[in-house]
């Protein structure tokens, strides 16, 4: 990638603060409102998704063996991060294209399958569109930490992600909501709404397209090397070679692991508690799952935002692991939906925290403007890892203790211990400020 000046526009211009001078400068405020409203739209199809399709498996396409339906839905849960892996790869193809051919990419491969759920008339069908959509989704990963870095400066980065996502948990709430109750009235409304939300977030990628353009935030394509399946698979190796070197890093990957391996045990058994031992539908598991933890994410976003430009990611990670640690706790309790609303809410605030901390993390730990997406894509590449380990044992847990209760208490000490690593870190890390570089 080339080399580049950066620096913050002028305070002189006012609605310029916070602004990268990239290519032709626009005005922060007409960045922010672009992007915001490119935001606003990808969360319309993307936000229903996560809780829609393990319900699809629950209530309509999964098999009438119930031991063979768990673990259906399992499936169908760990896809979600397993393809993550597939960030790696992304970031190499991100070097290499134009950006937007790019974007029509993640439209056609994130976008497009989940348009072809209305047509699914079984579970391996359902299946297919889930995880190839889960594969596009993966390309986002990448380029957003890119468009952050490239559109805002270190110093309102955090307080400007903390805006995008109360976007995006905002539109989530009043669509989870509206499709929930379209669900329950309707069981096939899903084969209306995901054609419809498709179309919706293409022309949202293209607003996103012409604002990269006319704030000149992308790269010409790299062509040292050309596209090739060595070429893909040589950042795998230095994957490798980055977490070896860089230990601050390292450490702090091994932290989220820990949280993502407790995160992962409850993610996998959520549906099946709901479903089978509280006798949830649709629109009683949008309502009490989704949609309260998007209002509470979204009450804590902006305080979230101001501790993280104020402590760094790590400690706002410590902050949110340690939130967490109460969330299986209270799924174990839980008795009805109040129950489940509960520990949806205090999930819903710890993540919050962790959302700072997970994107903001890897693009302030990388040091360099060229080395952000290659960190963010080690980043979520290693949710993949988490995924396809701990959401099978998981399940594997719950068949063999026959209950809930063994699982969710060790998710609960991962939690823990996952928000004493994190705290450590920042006590023990080199005195390089690394938050602050861009």
């Amino acid at each position: 990638m080339r080399d580049r000046v950066e620096s913050v526009a002028p305070a002189a211009s006012g609605a310029d603060v916070g602004a990268r001078s990239v290519g032709v400068a626009l005005p922060f405020a007409r960045i922010l409102t672009g992007h915001v409203a490119f935001t606003l739209l990808n969360a319309l199809l993307f936000a229903n998704t996560a809780w829609l399709i393990p319900l699809l498996v629950r209530l309509r396409f999964g098999s009438a063996d119930p031991d063979w339906k768990d673990w259906q839905t399992t499936l169908v849960t760990a896809a979600v991060p397993a393809v993550m892996m597939s960030s790696i790869l992304w970031n190499e193809l991100l070097r290499r294209m134009a950006l937007r051919r790019y974007l029509l990419l993640f439209w056609l491969t994130a976008a497009v399958p989940l348009g072809c759920l209305a047509l699914v008339q079984n579970y391996w069908q359902l299946f297919l569109c889930h995880v190839i959509a889960t594969l596009g989704s993966a390309s986002w990963t990448p380029v957003n930490g890119k468009l952050l870095e490239r559109f805002y400066a270190a110093e309102i980065r955090g307080r400007v992600y903390a805006l995008l996502n109360i976007v995006t948990h905002g539109g989530g709430i009043v669509t989870v909501y509206l499709v929930g109750r379209w669900l329950e009235r309707n069981p096939d409304a899903f084969r209306l709404y995901f054609p419809l939300a498709a179309i919706v977030q293409l022309a949202g990628v293209a607003l996103l397209v012409r604002l990269v353009r006319r704030a000149g935030a992308s790269d010409p394509v790299d062509v040292r090397w050309p596209l090739s399946w060595s070429g893909l698979l040589r950042p795998v190796l230095r994957m490798g070679a980055v977490l070896r070197s860089d230990c601050t890093f390292r450490r702090y990957e091994q932290a989220f692991m820990t949280y993502g391996a407790a995160f992962m045990l409850c993610d996998a058994l959520l549906p099946v508690l709901a479903t089978d031992r509280l006798h949830m539908r649709y629109e009683d598991y949008a309502h009490s799952t989704q949609m309260i933890s998007k209002i509470a994410l979204l009450a804590v976003l902006l305080p979230a935002g101001w501790t993280l430009d104020r402590l760094g990611a790590m400690r706002t990670s410590g902050i949110a692991f340690g939130v967490l640690a109460t969330y299986p706790l209270l799924l174990l309790t839980a008795r009805d939906w109040s129950g489940v609303a509960t520990a949806s809410a205090v999930m819903g605030v710890g993540m919050g925290w962790v959302s700072m901390g997970w994107m903001l993390g890897p693009v302030a730990l990388a040091g360099t403007a060229e080395r952000v997406p290659h960190y963010v894509a080690i980043h979520a590449t290693l949710v993949g890892v988490r995924g396809i380990v701990f959401q099978g044992a998981g399940m594997l847990l719950y068949k063999l203790t026959g209950g809930f209760a063994w699982p969710l208490l060790i998710a609960a000490a991962a939690f823990t211990w996952a928000a004493f690593q994190m705290w450590r870190l920042h006590g023990d890390r080199p005195p390089i400020a690394l938050e602050s570089q861009t």
